[in-house]
């Protein structure tokens, strides 16, 4: 489909909104990108790096020749935000978020009865850092990139959306709200909250001696990884899925309570059904597209680009490391890379992080 989109708007150039401007920059297809941000020095940035080719301090008069404008901000600063912006933007111009949660921003834009189109976005990709500086050019690539529409959307708008979403090398998948919200939840809300309730955990049952806090490595550190993201985000978050997470946890809850009881009662082939459900699910994972079940795993962070795969692989080979599996990540929710790799063992691994990190890549142990 030929875009007739040329000019973008971006508001909240942090490391979504960067990573969307640096994207679609990349991608060469002459688009101008114009952002706000309530920090002056972030868009300064953005427009020495070239990122951007605009910016505006006003949301009121700065954005009524945008075709497409990505609302890259927190959803309890998204009222604010729609309410500048919709007295000037053209009648045109499609309005779509960045948010992890989507019914609140729904409910937000029909409260306000936009006559713009507007269809909710997410993009299954980030990092716990933060900010412009954490942006990048490749954070979307072969990531999914979740799209609401309803059936009141117009299709033309989501057909030159999904253009959009496919230029910054993502893969735009259709949901409605409530699945969307259901299903963040469930992977991702729900598992921020039980990250920051094991690290405060430690912070509660540690000694004097810190032993915990010194000892705490391998899979205490990959759970809790995400303990690390902003505050101020998540407790919005939450707050935005409140009635949908507060679900999961209760029934987060009652598997807590059942696997209490069991171990009370020392129920040990129950308990063993337990891990072993959990291990078969799992590793069931495997079988999506491009997914599988980890072992001894490195993430590279790499351009989504022909032939990568095959430089990687022989660059190994050469070594004579052998790959039990590789295969590109459509959830970069973590700062980690687009490629993951499996080795056979342990010393695999660390001469593949070796090997790679030497030649230039940004490879780490998953």
């Amino acid at each position: 489909m030929e875009l007739t989109v040329k000019k973008i708007g971006i508001i909240g150039l942090g490391l979504i909104g960067g990573s969307i401007a640096k994207a679609l920059k990349r991608n060469g297809k002459g688009y101008i990108i114009k952002a706000w941000n309530r920090d002056k020095r972030v868009l300064e940035t953005g427009l020495s790096e070239k990122a951007i080719d605009e910016y505006s301090l006003s949301l009121k008069d700065g954005f009524s020749d945008c075709d497409v404008i990505f609302l890259c901000v927190p959803v309890f600063a998204m009222k604010d935000v729609i309410n500048e912006l919709s007295g000037s933007i053209q009648p045109h111009c499609i309005l779509t978020d960045a948010g992890s949660t989507k019914m609140d921003v729904i409910s937000i834009v029909n409260e306000m009865g936009i006559a713009n189109p507007f269809i909710g976005g997410h993009p299954l990709a980030g990092s716990e850092k933060s900010g412009f500086a954490a942006s990048r050019a490749n954070l979307f690539e072969n990531a999914y990139y979740c799209l609401t529409p309803n059936e009141k959307t117009d299709e033309k708008a989501l057909n030159i959306l999904k253009e959009l979403v496919k230029n910054m090398g993502a893969i735009p998948i259709e949901i409605t709200p409530f699945e969307h919200d259901r299903a963040t939840a469930v992977i991702s809300h729900v598992p921020h909250v039980i990250a920051s309730l094991l690290v405060n955990l430690v912070g509660q049952l540690d000694g004097p001696d810190n032993i915990m806090k010194t000892i705490a490595a391998g899979g205490f550190r990959d759970i809790t990884r995400i303990a690390s993201s902003s505050p101020e985000l998540w407790s919005g978050i939450c707050l935005s899925n409140k009635d949908i997470i507060l679900d999961t946890l209760k029934a987060l809850l009652n598997g807590l309570k059942d696997f209490e009881e069991n171990l009370r009662t020392e129920n040990k082939e129950t308990i063993e059904r337990f891990f072993a459900s959990a291990r078969d699910l799992r590793n069931s994972f495997a079988e999506g597209k491009n997914l599988y079940h980890k072992t001894f795993d490195i993430v590279v962070d790499v351009d989504d680009k022909p032939g990568i795969i095959a430089v990687i692989a022989t660059a190994l080979a050469e070594k004579n490391i052998n790959i039990k599996n590789i295969g590109i990540l459509h959830n970069r929710e973590s700062d980690e890379g687009a490629l993951e790799i499996q080795f056979e063992d342990e010393k695999s691994r660390s001469l593949g992080l070796e090997i790679l990190n030497n030649l230039g890549y940004r490879a780490k142990s998953k």
